[in-house]
């Protein structure tokens, strides 16, 4: 109820500040003048209701009594202005009594502004004829007369020019989160364009009219007919291009839009491709952009779908793999001897080692192993590639250089050996490139076959660590026949051997700068009075440390061989 008073007051005000400077400066008949208040009724009524017509009416009203008029007038005027604000009101819940919200006006297609136009000539119609008939009663003017003709006009026109305009925005206004959908922006601008064009030869013709026609009433008779043709013209024209743009854009572009704004936001995952496809289908036969652009979005709705179920399929598999790589990291681990101390019996030597794979399994091995009660044999290795089949290379490899050791042959003739069996049936062109050394314990000899592998680190007790330079031999399984030779020399107690992959000295930085020979001498060096295990976890963290955040590209793997010379 106070919402309601409110908007009634509110409204006379309004119509009351519009109406008395026209009243003052624009009379026509005693009791009429050019009203562009006549289109604020049939709007308010339309957008408020009985609290928009009232207030109207009681606006009119008190302009009345302030403008002189005679007390009759003034109340008889009051109901029949109250009658032509309500009346459209009225006639829009009939019209659409079968809508959600019958009395929700929205000039927002072809079909709301004929309704509309239809609504406001009829008002105009009988508001002209009421004011006849109250003219003609208090002798101010026949009922058939250019006074009742310039009533009509003057309504007509008004709720046309000004009426439009001023329900379009109300109703967006009051319309909560929502704003002007496209077919409202082309009726504003379509119907604007008629205003603009009905308010210049509304201007041309007073102009043109006030030099020779000195009869107020017939003057503004006149205007008003040449506004009216023109509007009447004007509105045949939009009417004919909105039910075109409708058909072809604007419905087919609004309806694409929520169909795309329900597809994006749908939180459930339930959205039916199908039926969106089905939806875009409508309007694919449209022979312009719009048709274009439903197709290519009921095209692309589809190619998604088709993407998701390929992605859902791959995304499956992917686990799958990756729990089996899962499974076989964890097997080649077990493969690898990771118990430390290795022999905690044995005081002669200290030995640790450790593996860390570029991807989930890795093709880089190390191996110890005594092959009797006197000898330790050690090795190093790096199969060609990167992934599973390095890594299954690499099972192969290792097998067959422990099983050819354990038989009691020596580092050259293991390599021999392992070399021609790895050469068998190798279409896949690998290749391992490995180091391998035999310590005998008792006397420090260490003897030791190098097949393309990178020059181990050795440090004497007292000295710094280099390069040992021992001319490699031709990797195995790259050549079948190859024949190995052995090398050796002798370890004392303090003294060290490191053996290492490649994935330590090409390891890269960001600049794609490699962690290099020199710069392991010169780490190696820094941390050479550790013992093993340490030295070896200090020189990782010195390659992960220069790395600085890089992919690490290939398989980290390290040994490190101490002479203590306990018994």
């Amino acid at each position: 109820m106070v919402k309601q008073l409110k908007t009634t007051v509110i409204t006379a005000i309004v119509f009351f500040a519009v109406t008395m400077p026209f009243r003052e400066f624009f009379s026509v008949l005693v009791v009429s003048e050019m009203r562009p208040a006549s289109a604020l009724p049939p709007a308010l009524g339309l957008l408020f209701g009985i609290p928009g017509a009232l207030g109207c009416a009681v606006g009119n009203l008190i302009a009345d009594i302030v403008s002189g008029y005679d007390l009759m007038i003034c109340l008889i005027g009051f109901p029949a202005q109250f009658l032509y604000g309500i009346l459209p009101f009225i006639l829009w819940k009939f019209i659409n009594r079968f809508d959600a919200d019958p009395a929700a006006i929205r000039l927002n297609n072809v079909e709301n502004v004929m309704r509309y136009i239809m609504i406001i000539l009829f008002n105009s119609l009988t508001m002209a004829g009421i004011l006849g008939v109250i003219m003609q009663g208090f002798g101010i003017s026949p009922l058939l007369s250019t006074g009742t003709l310039m009533v009509f006009f003057n309504n007509f026109v008004f709720s046309m020019v000004l009426g439009i305009p001023i329900i379009i925005f109300v109703s967006i206004q009051k319309a909560k989160n929502v704003n002007l959908s496209l077919n409202e922006r082309l009726v504003l601008i379509l119907i604007m364009i008629s205003v603009i064009k009905a308010g210049l030869i509304g201007v041309f013709a007073y102009t043109e009219l006030y030099r020779v026609i000195y009869d107020p009433l017939a003057m503004w008779n006149r205007i008003y007919l040449h506004v009216a043709a023109s509007l009447s013209i004007s509105y045949l024209i939009t009417i004919v291009i909105l039910r075109w743009a409708e058909k072809n854009v604007t419905i087919p572009i609004e309806s694409i839009a929520g169909i795309v704004r329900h597809y994006i936001n749908d939180e459930t995952g339930r959205a039916d491709s199908g039926s969106v496809a089905a939806e875009c289908e409508r309007f694919i036969n449209i022979r312009n952009e719009t048709g274009v652009l439903a197709g290519a979005f009921r095209t692309m709705v589809l190619d998604l779908e088709t993407y998701i179920h390929n992605l859902t399929r791959v995304t499956a598999e992917k686990e799958r793999i990756g729990a089996e790589l899962d499974v076989a990291t964890k097997i080649q681990a077990s493969m690898l001897p990771c118990i430390f101390p290795a022999f905690p019996d044995r005081r002669e030597f200290d030995l640790y080692a450790s593996m860390q794979p570029a991807k989930e399994v890795g093709g880089d091995f190390y191996d110890f192993f005594l092959t009797d009660e006197n000898t330790l044999a050690v090795v190093m290795a790096d199969v060609s590639g990167k992934g599973v089949p390095a890594a299954l290379f690499m099972v192969i490899a290792k097998t067959l250089i422990k099983n050819n050791a354990q038989e009691g042959k020596s580092p050259a003739e293991v390599f021999t050996a392992v070399n021609d069996m790895l050469c068998e049936n190798n279409d896949a062109d690998m290749f391992v490139t490995a180091f391998m050394g035999y310590l005998d314990i008792p006397s420090g000899r260490f003897t030791c076959v190098n097949a393309g592998h990178n020059h181990p680190l050795i440090k004497k007790a007292d000295g710094d660590f280099e390069f040992l330079k021992i001319k490699p031999a031709f990797v195995l399984a790259g050549l079948d026949g190859v024949k190995y030779t052995q090398h050796e020399i002798f370890l004392n107690p303090g003294d060290m051997v490191c053996l290492y992959t490649d994935g330590v000295t090409e390891a890269e930085n960001p600049e794609q700068e490699l962690f290099s020979d020199p710069l392991l001498i010169e780490k190696a060096n820094f941390y050479k009075d550790l013992s093993v295990s340490d030295f070896i976890v200090k020189i990782k963290e010195e390659v992960k440390t220069f790395a600085n955040g890089a992919e690490q590209a290939d398989d980290i793997t390290m040994l490190a061989l101490k002479i203590t010379g306990g018994k």
